[in-house]
């Protein structure tokens, strides 16, 4: 749900600049020079110039067809590293690793970076007896659990947007090709709140994805797993719900703890 960004008064550059940039993440659709200039009781003048300033080094960029601004890659960059470092410090690892631990498979945590899942920490159980993504690999957004948990995310206006331009590049033979059945798979992940993967991403893998969230309700990141078939079958693959929420709401908690800490 989009939120107006508090007024501010500050007469600093870096303040105006940040609430531009703001005012874009929450929205996460595309606003026009008015819009900005409005949600941060700013001069539209002023919001022209910065959002020039920012669109210069990258942080917003142009709809595609439009005018209006959108969040730009450097943007995209800088939020993906910033989570990994707050997923990176000493307390939300551990986590991490106790959980692969305590259910005996590897473990990853990942943000979207465009089109991709881009996974900023993982831990693996000693010997690793399944699939082990190492850290800052990156798959498809479109068949992974943690992937369609960011795809639900999207208000239904922006995943039509997005799903009416998205190429479904088979990896697997359960990767979903279909649009309408992926439109039904994403609504079904908004509804149970967490994402299912059935051998959509390499054969012979299943595993599942639930969000981590600030205590906001705003999605940081996903925490996911894949078991081999063989080991696990997909009917069972909801067997590892209560371990992974556990996690993740530790985890989430232990991020905002450090970044509060700063």
């Amino acid at each position: 749900m989009n939120r107006t960004v508090s007024k501010t008064t500050a007469e600093q550059p870096l303040d105006r600049a940040i609430a531009i940039l703001t005012a874009l993440t929450d929205a996460a659709r595309p606003l026009s020079v008015t819009d900005l200039a409005a949600l941060c009781d700013l001069p539209v003048t002023t919001v022209h110039r910065m959002a020039a300033q920012l669109e210069k080094r990258n942080l917003v960029k142009r709809a595609m067809g439009s005018k209006k601004l959108i969040v730009g890659a450097g943007l995209v960059r800088l939020g993906v590293a910033a989570t990994e470092a707050a997923m990176r410090t000493d307390r939300p690892h551990q986590i991490l690793v106790a959980l692969a631990n305590e259910i005996g498979e590897s473990c990853q945590i990942g943000v979207r970076a465009d089109d991709n899942v881009v996974y900023i920490d993982t831990a693996r159980t000693t010997p690793s007896p399944g699939l082990h993504f190492e850290q800052g690999r990156r798959s498809p957004i479109h068949c992974t659990s943690i992937g369609k948990l960011y795809l639900a995310e999207l208000s239904p206006p922006a995943f039509e947007a997005w799903l009416a331009d998205a190429n479904f590049a088979q990896l697997a033979p359960g990767t979903i090709m279909s649009k309408d059945r992926f439109r039904a798979t994403i609504e079904e992940v908004r509804q149970q709140g967490w994402a299912a993967n059935n051998e959509e991403f390499l054969p012979g893998l299943v595993g599942c994805a639930v969000p981590i969230r600030l205590a906001s309700g705003k999605l940081m990141a996903g925490l996911g797993l894949y078991v081999p078939t063989a080991r696990m079958p997909f009917e069972r693959i909801k067997d590892f719900l209560p371990a992974l929420r556990t996690a993740a709401q530790k985890i989430a908690a232990a991020s905002e703890e450090a970044q509060a800490g700063d």
